[in-house]
């Protein structure tokens, strides 16, 4: 932390959702040196007041699937997120993030998570988590970080990107790196089962990690193998894994994609009860729009993903090969075809690109534009800029999204990809939820809302005084009117930062005031050893803390 609050606050007449879910009521909070320090029906003095004439005092949201790892270093304020009532940001998801990697191979990992987590000027002065957590805290963010570690580069430790089982010295070997990465801080494993080098891993490697993290008290987060065709018995495949395994099991981005597949979200949930009944915990986070974002070679089928980056590329220039894809796109199979559950090309939309080309264009735009056929264009952009490109996919229902939304097993996220003419959940997330399910539409009460956005993922992560209003706990706040609150961004205009909230407040430091950042850098890299105090984290249940 850059910094502690060096005067004191007092917010008076505050309707404060306090986390846990249960009724709102009128209070006035202190804060002082970073905490909350009181809680009462009486003004207590403080050498600032702040009168909320009745408007909701929250605990800072917590992003539960960010990929900010890299912009952080570029763009320590993070703006994009603080002015939406983001204070903490969770990074290392999908399986394939910056820590740990192996020396050998930092410019190919580099060129693997440009797109998603953004790019740095000079090489990675780092190689394991430890490593990057303490460069992360040297850049001062604005926003509190957690860290989980990446499946994908933790197996590279040991196999590169060489799609192959690992031997039992290895898969030994790989469970030590899992614990090493979680004692440098990491607070789970994160594995993305569409992107190389994660989505090698077969079950037995997965339930024998799953066996590390459950010895840990610790959990596992996968963007689980398909979302489409077969989401339903990818998450009960995910959620046995590690039920095997002995570990919790929270699922990426929760969603049902593909018309085809439309009003599964019920049976999903039932795959949830039936491991909670089994005495499994599981959750998920999720954001709240019909399209997906992601790189723009996940279109690809997965036998065009194997390999580095340049016999990505030498694969996509040969025209046989574009035969090949075009017809694995257009036929049905089992792997994860986002480009067959869009519908339509022109539900396929580019945002970002290394040249800028294209962005705000949908494939079926820039085709016609070349009087080609849309797979000639998507392999074409890839190949123009060198794999650094990213979509947004129109894919999924309304209807599954409230379904998701209202169950209090979930939390949210913004899964932010920047860059270009970005997705605008990486903007607008936690005002769209706000302002479009909360207020207009009901689907969430203020309470359930800002227990799924503060303290349920609190409490997922283990984190013992962080998540709440209340005494004692990191002020971490958020205050505003909810008829004020406004979605800005668009698909066509997303860099539109939030102007709604009155106050979020970081460690204490005011970080935003009437909608304006305010310049501090007040944020922590948390990090999991220290907040569990040990080798095991001691609860995920609050009162334990």
């Amino acid at each position: 932390m850059s910094s502690t609050s060096t005067a004191s606050i007092e917010f008076r007449n505050a309707t404060v959702l306090d986390g846990s879910g249960g009724d709102a009521y009128i209070a006035s909070v202190l804060v002082d040196d970073g905490r909350i320090r009181r809680i009462g029906t009486d003004p207590a003095g403080a050498d600032r007041k702040i009168d909320l004439g009745g408007s909701y005092l929250a605990p800072g949201f917590i992003d539960m699937h960010a990929h900010s790892e890299l912009r952080l270093f570029d763009k320590p304020e993070a703006a994009e997120k603080v002015t939406q009532g983001v204070t903490t940001e969770v990074l290392g998801q999908d399986g394939v993030s910056v820590a740990p990697v192996p020396a050998g191979l930092k410019e190919e990992w580099a060129n693997r998570v440009q797109s998603l987590d953004g790019t740095m000027e000079d090489a990675w002065p780092w190689t394991s988590v430890r490593g990057f957590l303490g460069e992360l805290s040297d850049a001062e963010p604005a926003v509190n970080c957690a860290f989980y570690a990446p499946h994908g580069n933790l197996r590279s430790l040991l196999a590169g990107f060489e799609d192959r089982p690992l031997d039992a010295a290895e898969l030994e070997s790989l469970q030590d790196e899992l614990a090493s990465a979680l004692a440098d801080g990491a607070f789970g494993m994160s594995k993305g089962m569409i992107y190389p080098p994660s989505s090698y891993g077969h079950d037995p490697e997965l339930e024998a990690l799953a066996a590390v993290l459950g010895d840990h008290n610790s959990f596992m987060i996968s963007h689980v193998w398909n979302e489409t065709d077969y989401v339903v018995e990818s998450i009960e495949r995910y959620l046995d894994i590690c039920h095997r395994g002995g570990c919790d099991a929270h699922v990426s981005h929760l969603k049902i994609g593909g018309k085809q597949n439309w009003d599964s979200s019920e049976e999903v949930l039932s795959l949830f009860d039936d491991a909670e009944a089994r005495g499994q915990n599981v959750s998920f986070d999720q954001y709240p729009y019909t399209a997906g974002s992601t790189m723009l070679t996940a279109l690809l089928p997965p036998w065009a993903r194997q390999g580095d980056s340049e016999a990505i590329l030498e694969r996509l220039r040969d025209e046989s090969v574009r035969d090949r894809i075009a017809t694995a796109i257009d036929e049905p199979g089992d792997w994860e075809n986002l480009a067959r559950a869009a519908g339509t090309w022109d539900n396929i939309l580019i945002t970002q690109t290394a040249s800028g080309r294209h962005q705000g264009e949908t494939i079926a735009e820039i085709a016609a534009r070349r009087n080609c056929a849309p797979v000639q264009v998507m392999c074409d952009v890839l190949v123009e800029e060198d794999l650094d490109a990213t979509m947004a996919d129109f894919i999924m229902s309304e209807d599954d999204i409230e379904c998701f939304l209202a169950d209090p097993r979930g939390t949210f996220c913004s899964d932010g990809i920047f860059g270009g003419k970005p997705h605008p959940r990486a903007i607008g997330t936690f005002p769209r939820i706000l302002e479009r399910y909360v207020r207009d539409r009901g689907v969430l009460t203020p309470e359930l809302a800002v227990h799924k956005a503060a303290g349920r993922p609190a409490d997922l992560l283990g984190l013992p005084d962080r998540g709440y209003v209340a005494e004692g706990y990191v002020a971490d706040l958020v205050a505003f009117d909810l008829d004020d609150i406004v979605e800005r961004p668009t698909y066509e205009n997303p860099n539109q930062l939030t102007e709604d909230f009155d106050y979020v407040l970081v460690g204490g430091e005011i970080a935003v005031e009437d909608g304006e950042t305010a310049g501090r850098r007040n944020g922590s890299v948390l990090r999991s050893a220290e907040e569990w105090d040990g080798r095991t984290r001691p609860s995920r249940s609050r009162s334990a803390f």
